[in-house]
């Protein structure tokens, strides 16, 4: 189940990340670069940058992918349209994307 979410993000936090289940569910949970995982699929909510990061681990499957998409779209209607949401594969993060996750 989705946790709700301020647009603002505290200044001591990086940022709010939402692990993808494949029964359709989400919750929200503590994050580290250590955390990701290939068969895991996260929303990774950026208050400071205005991003949604739907990152999906390489071993991850369609279903879980295509329920991270869906839950990425919610998380965006739920929090703003100034919220933009960026795909990202395992191995693919730009620069400072490890920087949020603390």
């Amino acid at each position: 189940m989705q946790k709700s979410f301020t647009a603002q993000v505290p200044r001591n936090i990086m940022a709010t990340c939402f692990e993808v289940y494949d029964d359709g569910t989400s919750a929200e949970v503590k994050i580290s670069s250590a955390t990701l995982s290939s068969d895991k699929t996260f929303c990774i909510i950026d208050g400071e940058s205005n991003n949604i990061y739907l990152w999906k681990g390489r071993t991850t499957g369609v279903r879980k992918k295509f329920i991270g998409a869906q839950v990425a779209s919610n998380l965006r209607a739920e929090h703003g349209f100034k919220f933009k949401v960026k795909p990202l594969d395992e191995g693919e993060e730009p620069e400072g994307f490890f920087g949020l996750l603390g």
